[in-house]
């Protein structure tokens, strides 16, 4: 990573700071703000994917499972080490359509799940789970490899998660993380992409609702990833796409093969009118622009590119040089501060690097507080996606050439 210095002074003193991601390059691109039809070869042709079951070993999204609680006990019940057992049914999605009831014995730190849904907590050997904590606590224990059972229009399918339950007042409650998905293999401009999409739940009216979509490099297929903002793998999962300078329309279906469920994604070339988008920063990974016509996925773009004509209101970008990751995620952008592209003068994307440290003083009496950020070309904030906690940013303070003081920044 290239480095320079910069000079900030107040209050009489002098902060020296680093530039992170180094000076910019320039690509050589093409002008012209007239909007323009897609020019893509598969317009109007579909491309049909099949989404297989997979499981990893890690999570990447944890939901909030609701649940119900009962004071009186099931048809049969194993024999509890403890008298404070929580009974009740899980709901995924808020609703009893799938519905599993299960008992909680904190004492023995064990869950109990009635798989076959007939009340009856002894005849499902596959529902007896051991916390994993050797040294339990009663009131907060994790059960992994847990799949959970869900009926669908397309028949019976099953998730994978790790079930955190915790009871620390009259009100107990269980976050599952996810560590099942569907996936499969997609062409995009004559390159293979993983594809995948992330259930929210399973018995929502709209059954794409919520879902996350999954689009990376098929060679990066078994990477770990999640659904956070620190992550651009995953994105909300939109009907219009519009990626590697390809417009799609996304149909996303329940289908029954045999005895196994799958998900079927098509993806129908589109043609909408493209207007230009210019790109100030550089080092970008991934952009992402939501709130407009199609969501709109930029990988590592050129200075100027072009996108479908509309307002976007949403961008998040992701950075990379090396092995250093940055990113910059915000779900609040006002109106005034979206992107708009049309045929009349090219939209602009004010972020990417070079990002700079930046520290803002304040004076407090006799102390100075030192406030730290990481800012893009932009004037935008961003986190880098992995810190090493071990080699926190360093400051020094100089009253002309002296230097008065030094120190650490903390995590926080």
């Amino acid at each position: 990573m290239s480095s320079g210095l910069t000079k900030a002074a107040r209050y009489g003193a002098v902060l020296w700071v680093v530039l992170l991601f180094g000076a910019g390059f320039m690509v050589n691109a093409a002008s012209g703000l007239e909007a323009t039809a897609a020019a893509n070869p598969q317009s109007g042709q579909v491309q049909t994917v099949y989404l297989e079951y997979g499981e990893v070993g890690y999570s990447f999204i944890n939901w909030g499972l609701p649940l119900v609680t009962r004071s009186t006990p099931f048809t049969k019940e194993p024999v509890f080490a403890g008298s404070k057992v929580v009974r009740g049914t899980f709901q995924p999605s808020g609703s009893a359509s799938n519905s599993i009831a299960f008992a909680w014995d904190s004492a023995a730190g064990k869950l109990y799940l009635d798989l076959n849904r007939n009340l009856d907590l002894t005849d499902d050997p596959a529902g007896v789970f051991g916390c994993r904590e050797k040294n339990h606590s009663r009131y907060y224990q994790t059960f992994t490899n847990v799949h959970l059972p869900f009926k669908t229009l397309s028949g019976d399918r099953e998730l994978l998660a790790d079930l955190n339950l915790y009871n620390y007042g009259s009100r107990p409650n269980c976050t599952a993380a996810v560590r099942s998905f569907w996936q499969g293999k997609v062409i995009l401009q004559g390159a293979d992409w993983q594809v995948g999409i992330v259930e929210t739940s399973f018995d929502k009216s709209d059954p794409r609702d919520g879902d996350y979509m999954l689009l990376r490099p098929w060679a990066e297929r078994n990477e770990p990833f999640n659904t956070d903002p620190d992550s651009s793998a995953a994105f909300p999962f939109s009907r219009k796409l519009f990626v590697q300078n390809q417009a799609w329309q996304l149909d996303c279906t329940n289908e029954s093969r045999g005895v196994s469920s799958k998900l079927k994604l098509q993806f129908t070339g589109q043609q909408p009118l493209l207007g230009e988008l210019k790109i100030n920063g550089h080092f970008i990974e991934r952009a992402i622009l939501q709130g407009g016509p199609y969501l709109v996925v930029l990988d590592q773009p050129e200075t100027v590119v072009k996108v479908p004509v509309g307002k976007y209101n949403r961008p998040e970008v992701w950075l990379k040089q090396g092995d250093t990751v940055a990113y910059y995620s915000t779900y609040s952008v006002r109106p005034d501060q979206g992107i708009t592209i049309d045929g009349n003068k090219p939209g602009v994307l004010a972020a990417g690097g070079p990002l700079t440290n930046s520290v803002s003083l304040s004076r407090h009496g006799k102390s100075l507080r030192f406030n730290y950020q990481l800012l893009g070309a932009g004037g935008e904030v961003y986190q880098l996606a992995r810190v090493d906690r071990s080699q926190p940013p360093e400051f020094a303070v100089y009253k002309g050439d002296r230097k008065i003081a030094s120190g650490k920044f903390e995590f926080g």
